[in-house]
């Protein structure tokens, strides 16, 4: 008998789930990231608490983690941290930057990780780590959080491309580190884990307190949420709409963006796959942001307002100000604010080539505490709308991970969807239409 549990381990949030043997779920799990050092001890919590609600009992825990990608700890020979976590939140400096440019060549660096350079890239705070003899003199290691986790319970140094590519450090396409990158930064290739490409188990029935712990292959989290969502290669969609928007996919070859660098390939852990990351703009703050402005609240939309009519004009907003034209007011600005949200989402849809081979978009985070929200991207997209309100979806997708490694069945997204989604059909598709050929296009082909 097993059970599977998938674990994400966030910037603010620890969130877990347990499956049984038929991907039904059994329990979640959510810590608070207190100690931002502490990526075991999360880990720990979490089975800690599975195992006193008796789950564990005669049975083997396949376990898979996906975490914040970017992030990275320092690690000593033996596989503890002799340094807080540098959260991929943090920025290198400018002029670290742009040495990386003029050495290697901003579409170089894009082309062999998927990422231009910039300061958020933990290539580019390294080499500045390094360049100001400013990491600890114990550090032995660089890793992100599956890695850690796994060497500190195994003793062995193992990451996965996902995990690995999103550092600017690798090759995605080659699935190795990039030596060139590393001689650039002054890493040796020693100090770096090895890089697994593909889903599997790693470490077979550890004997641990819990009882006999398997470990399969970690992620980064935008490739577990992908797998949670249950995306096929061009025909679906997942837009995540926190702070900012992103719009994940899977493909069966790399795309690139040559132009703007919005586009981001990667390699996802199933065979013949790529997955896609198209960063938007803080579309999210930028609403909470005008809603305070103008005096309404951020909910209002969650009980149901009357709507204008589609717009019979084009929609700018300042990118970096988040400022919409003053003749805009009230309830009629937030709409109108929603509707250009959604046309920046049909324009990026449209620079993949995907918006016409799509069945379904699937919608998580802020833009679900709306009703409207979610229907206006149904309306301009012209394409279904799965909005899901599952916080600890990721971390579903990591269990799924687990599963699939172990030889099961993947997890059933469709049960989740089920219970903690509603579907938006197309509404209102002509006169938006219209409205996004005749005036938004432009706007939007300009902007990404």
């Amino acid at each position: 008998m097993m059970v599977f549990c998938g674990l994400d381990i966030g910037t603010t949030h620890t969130k877990a789930v347990l499956l049984d043997r038929e991907g039904l779920l059994l329990d979640t799990f959510r810590l608070s990231v207190g100690n931002k050092t502490d990526w075991y001890g999360h880990f720990y919590r979490v089975l800690d608490y599975f195992s006193s609600q008796g789950y564990f009992a005669d049975k083997e825990i396949v376990c898979s983690v996906t975490g914040q990608g970017g992030s990275f700890v320092f690690l000593d020979d033996l596989y503890q941290p002799v340094s807080e976590p540098h959260c991929w939140t943090d920025l290198a400096e400018e002029t670290v930057v742009r040495d990386l440019i003029d050495t290697l060549g901003e579409r170089n660096v894009y082309q062999q990780t998927g990422w231009p350079p910039h300061g958020w890239l933990a290539a580019c705070k390294l080499r500045q780590i390094i360049a100001q003899r400013t990491m600890p003199n114990e550090a032995r290691y660089v890793a992100t959080v599956p890695d850690a986790i796994y060497a500190r319970l195994t003793g062995h140094f193992i990451t996965d491309i996902t995990s690995a590519q999103i550092t600017g450090l690798a090759d995605f396409q080659q699935g190795n580190w990039s030596s060139a990158i590393l001689a650039w930064v002054g890493i040796p290739l020693e100090s770096l884990p090895v890089i697994e490409t593909g889903l599997k188990v790693l470490f077979d029935r550890i004997d641990t307190s819990w009882g006999r712990l398997t470990l399969v292959t970690g992620s980064h989290d935008q490739y577990a949420a992908m797998q949670a969502a249950g995306l096929e290669p061009n025909q679906s969609v997942m837009l995540g709409t926190g702070t900012a928007w992103v719009i994940n996919g899977r493909t069966e070859n790399p795309v690139f963006d040559n132009d703007a660098f919005r586009i981001h390939p990667g390699r996802d852990l199933l065979p013949e796959r790529f997955g896609t990351i198209t960063t938007l703009w803080q579309i999210g703050a930028g609403f909470d942001r005008l809603c305070e402005r103008v005096g309404v609240q951020e909910n209002c939309f969650a009980q149901g307002v009357d709507l204008e009519e589609a717009p019979n004009e084009s929609i700018e907003v300042d990118v970096d100000t988040d400022c919409i034209h003053p003749a805009y007011k009230g309830t009629v600005a937030v709409q109108r604010y929603m509707e250009w949200a959604a046309s920046v989402v049909r324009g990026a849809l449209d620079k993949t080539g995907w918006l016409q081979s799509l069945d379904r978009m699937v919608i998580v985070g802020g833009a679900m505490a709306s009703r409207i929200w979610p229907q206006i991207i149904a309306n301009v997209c012209g394409i279904p709308v799965e909005g899901v309100d599952f916080p600890a979806l990721t971390a579903w997708g990591a269990a799924s991970h687990a599963m699939i490694a172990r030889g099961s069945a993947p997890a059933q997204t469709h049960t989740v969807l089920k219970q903690k989604s509603q579907r938006y059909e197309p509404e209102h598709t002509e006169p938006y239409e219209s409205w996004y050929r005749q005036y938004q296009r432009r706007i939007v082909e300009r902007l990404i």
